[in-house]
């Protein structure tokens, strides 16, 4: 089962994509790749992270910066 995905993504790419794409109805479409292809393993690179990884790192940040692990109590004004 350890490389199951990996075919499963093969198979599912092919099927909806090279064959969608080899018809010339489609051509427009699929014309240039570029276009749609990088976003969407940029997209999906994202997507294997786990959950608000991209703020963690901010926070880490902003803790080792400070020296500090404590959080800011000031509240906004109630209107």
């Amino acid at each position: 089962m350890g490389l199951y995905w990996i075919w499963s993504y093969v198979i599912a790419f092919y099927s909806t994509v090279l064959v969608n794409c080899a018809k010339p109805v489609n051509w427009h479409n699929c014309w240039p790749p570029q276009d749609w292809l990088a976003p969407s393993i940029s997209d999906y690179i994202r997507a294997r992270q786990p959950p608000y990884h991209e703020e963690r790192k901010i926070l880490e940040s902003v803790e080792s910066s400070n020296g500090r692990h404590e959080m800011d109590d000031r509240r906004a004004e109630s209107p």
